[in-house]
């Protein structure tokens, strides 16, 4: 383990890090890549190995808090990213994406323009990335296909003995929806 491994310095650039938030990432990276190299400096000089003396050099560099307030007043804030909690969009999707298949034909164009909006706001949160959004994506409109399927065969008048085939089906696109919920959720989670 390296000096600036030690738990004490992980928790102070954490907590810079942390109050630091608000700035732009490439200058709290350089914030956080500068503090790490004068704390790695200093305790070289200091030949500190014992908690403390690395307490000590981390009170002598000053507050993490008071340093992120100097770096926030030098800098920039960073944008306004809205960060939806990882579980509504993909619950709104298991939600929505399965009623496609068992609604009415006026209420499956109503719940199509929720799964689309749902969709937008999927692929605008930054929680994911953009393969997990296009898996996220697929199974998600997998029911809607299944129900395009459904209204061609039935409107045509042509069932083909295709009667048997559409309960697999139709539980697949109960099984596709949430197969994209847990799996946005998890991938989610995992970036956050």
């Amino acid at each position: 383990m390296t000096i600036t491994e030690h738990p004490l310095v992980k928790n102070y650039l954490a907590t810079v890090a942390r109050e630091a938030a608000a700035l732009i990432p490439e200058r709290r990276n350089e914030l956080l890549a500068d503090l790490e190299e004068h704390i790695a400096v200093a305790l070289a000089e200091e030949s500190a190995s014992g908690d403390d003396e690395v307490r000590t050099v981390l009170a002598r560099l000053g507050d993490p808090r008071t340093i992120a307030a100097t770096a926030l007043g030098e800098g920039p804030p960073a944008p306004r990213v809205s960060r939806v909690p990882v579980v509504v969009i993909p619950i709104l999707l298991w939600i929505i994406a399965p009623q496609t298949v068992f609604a009415p034909p006026i209420v499956v164009l109503v719940l199509a323009v929720a799964l689309i909006g749902t969709l937008w706001w999927l692929w605008t949160a930054p929680q994911w990335r953009n393969r997990d959004k296009v898996i996220g994506t697929a199974l998600a409109l997998a029911p809607l296909l299944f129900w395009v399927v459904q209204f061609v065969v039935a409107a045509s008048g042509l069932h083909l003995g295709l009667g048997a085939l559409f309960i697999p089906v139709g539980l697949a696109a109960l099984a596709l929806p949430t197969a994209a919920c847990v799996y946005l959720i998890w991938a989610g989670w995992r970036r956050a």
